[in-house]
């Protein structure tokens, strides 16, 4: 038999071949792989040199990109029979030939999208950061000048650079104008650099000025109308509302660079568009208590309720932005979320405040106020009411506490529970203005104790705080100390001495009304150099939120137990109460578009899936195990390496 004779014979394959030369050496190339392979596949129909080239090429798109990926790998790896099939394959799907055509021109034809190659870009843009080789050579291709262009902007890297280096240079101009120019132009640059942050530049990280302008645009939207309201209640409402969503801004806009030149442009940036919102909303707040509201202040404080099967989670400093992001974590964790405000007791600091948030009160009196902390009965007599104290006034009150992260079933205890969690306030008089970046790992840290209360067997949590605070960066205005004040360690209250006629904000200390409190002006601090603070009055520190937290009627819940790899089949054991969620992998954990294996599988009455990564590109990828509901909503997700035997 010759090669030919045997695959056309009936005797032998029975395949159909064309007789040309071509046909005749790609049949060859492909022999070894004809020894192996199921060839019914290939009856009935005239196979040409095409067929058998794709046999060891076969997704030529993919192959094409490695190529240029790392050229001098690739092709040390295709030596001899399956080099030219890929060439041949290349040559027929987008007629070129890679020993004739260097991955730079290639690149450079990409960008002009010549010779049939939107595929090609379609499929880098899919996962770009695959294709770190591909997207060097965009950046500087054979056959572009510099003043050559493609018709698709998006696709140039050349044009995302020289944009970016322009809006970087517009942003410093904005810290010279005044706020409403300010504002002006900061939502002007995003109207003409947003859309950049869909190119497939930003997903590289090429385009940081452009994601940026997403907060700050916010910021800049928000900041042009102070916190209004004609009296208190309503001030506090209207800021509860969406008031928040400007500090929300601020605050991710600051996440954004830990350090550097492009840390400092942001926080100038910011501080431009934010001060003056803060110090408006602030002097407006004030004018309100001033105007007569102590006791409409009083009112709205409230009383934290103390019920069976509710748990108490108390988070010092949780601000109502943070209480804003928090219930988007919880919501996307399929629980049922509301979210009410109350008014934090004056002066806002945790001595004072932490045990108003609690659901007790006797025994507990004013005293002369030193340090804001008020007094308790014990059996010694009057102590001031530190954590452990407080702790014991709980339990004689028939409340059952927590300790620090403790996670048990409740006890029955007629008042419910009482848990601490998160560091936010600390952090922040440690950090001060870096405080930004440590506030999304602690609201996860919240969402999920909240969801173990939950899980051991709560009906509820009720999540409750002590007070807000201010942060800005580059510092506080200062304003000085007056002879009439006694000093204390905060920097945004003091006690009064005697009675004299102030000039500053004054307010009633909860705990006796007696004993009176001054507040700098605005958002200005008795010492220099505070970028965090609290214990005034203003809109961020005094409007506090009240996160009631429940799982959702039927909602449904997902564990992922274990992740085992064996080659490029992942097995997932998933703990939950519906049989019917489903398991994905994801490159993307939020893109249903992302996903990389062929079938998303329930995980049925086992708990247990098993999903092959048909495509062996992803191995040694990062990658996201996603459970999903009914509806197709993400339950839960645990980042993994394909391929990553554990």
């Amino acid at each position: 038999w010759t090669v030919r004779a045997f695959l056309v014979s009936d005797d032998g394959m029975g395949l159909e071949i064309a007789a040309d030369r071509r046909t005749e050496e790609a049949m060859l190339r492909a022999l070894p792989l004809l020894a192996e392979i199921e060839l019914s596949p290939l009856k009935g129909r005239r196979l040409d040199a095409d067929d058998f080239d794709k046999l060891s090429v076969q997704d030529p798109v993919r192959d094409l990109l490695l190529w240029l990926n790392h050229p001098e790998t690739f092709e040390a790896g295709a030596k001899g029979a399956r080099w030219e099939s890929f060439r041949s394959v290349v040559k027929s799907e987008f007629g070129l030939d890679p020993e004739k055509t260097s991955p730079s021109e290639v690149a450079g034809l990409l960008l002009r999208a010549e010779l049939g190659l939107d595929r090609v870009w379609a499929r880098f843009v899919e996962a770009p950061q695959l294709y770190a080789g591909v997207a060097k050579l965009l950046r500087d291709p054979a056959g572009m000048g510099q003043g050559q262009l493609t018709l698709d902007p998006a696709r140039d890297p050349r044009i995302n650079g020289r944009e970016e280096e322009e809006l970087r240079q517009a942003l410093e101009s904005v810290t010279g104008l005044a706020h409403p120019a300010a504002c002006a132009k900061v939502l002007e640059l995003e109207a003409r650099h947003g859309e950049r942050r869909g190119w497939v530049w930003a997903r590289l990280g090429w385009s940081a000025w452009a994601k940026a302008l997403e907060p700050l645009a916010r910021l800049a939207r928000t900041a042009q109308t102070p916190v209004g309201g004609g009296t208190l209640t309503a001030a506090a409402a209207a800021y509860a509302e969406s008031g928040w969503r400007c500090d929300a801004a601020a605050m991710e806009a600051l996440a954004l660079f830990r350090s550097g030149a492009e840390a400092a442009l942001v926080a100038q940036v910011v501080r431009t568009l934010y001060e003056p919102w803060l110090e408006a909303s602030a002097r407006h707040f004030q004018s309100l208590v001033a105007a007569g509201e102590a006791k409409a202040a009083r009112e709205a404080m409230g009383t934290t309720l103390a019920e069976a099967e509710t748990c108490l989670l108390f988070v010092d400093g949780l601000r109502f932005d943070l209480a804003g992001k928090l219930a988007a974590l919880l919501e996307e964790r399929s629980m049922k979320v509301s979210l009410a405000w109350r008014l934090a007791a004056l002066p806002t600091v945790t001595p004072t405040a932490k045990p108003a948030a609690a659901p007790v009160r006797d025994g507990i009196r004013g005293g002369d106020g030193l340090d804001f902390t008020p007094l308790v009965e014990t059996k010694s007599g009057l102590k001031p009411l530190t954590a452990p104290l407080l702790r014991e006034q709980l339990e004689a009150a028939g409340v059952e506490v927590l300790d620090a992260d403790e996670v048990r079933i409740p006890s029955g205890a007629s008042r419910g529970g009482w848990a601490e969690c998160g560091s936010i306030d600390s952090l922040g008089h440690t950090l001060q203005a870096d405080l930004a970046h440590q506030l999304t790992p602690e609201l996860e840290r919240v969402a999920a104790r909240v969801a173990a209360l939950l899980d051991a067997g709560w009906r509820r949590v009720r999540v409750v705080t002590d007070h807000g605070w201010l942060l800005l960066p580059g510092g506080l205005p200062k304003v000085e100390l007056p002879a009439y004040l006694t000093e204390t360690k905060w920097a945004r209250c003091a006690l009064v001495k005697g009675q004299p006629e102030l000039s500053l904000p004054v307010a009633a200390w909860y705990w006796n009304t007696d004993v009176r409190i001054a507040s700098p002006p605005g958002i200005a601090c008795f010492r220099a150099g505070e970028a965090y603070a609290h214990g005034g009055i203003s809109p961020q520190e005094c409007v506090v939120p009240v996160v009631e937290v429940q799982r959702g009627f039927g909602a449904t819940y997902a564990s992922i137990q274990s992740v085992d790899w064996r080659g490029m089949r992942c097995r997932v054991r998933v703990e939950t109460n519906d049989p019917l969620v489903k398991v994905d992998l994801r490159t993307n954990w939020k893109q249903a578009g992302s996903s990389i294996v062929s079938d998303v599988k329930e995980v049925g009455a086992g708990g247990e899936v098993s999903l092959a990564v048909p495509d062996d590109q992803y191995e040694g990828a990062a990658a996201s195990v996603v459970v999903l509901d009914r509806d197709g909503r993400v339950i839960t997700t645990q980042t993994t390496c394909v391929g990553e035997r554990s």
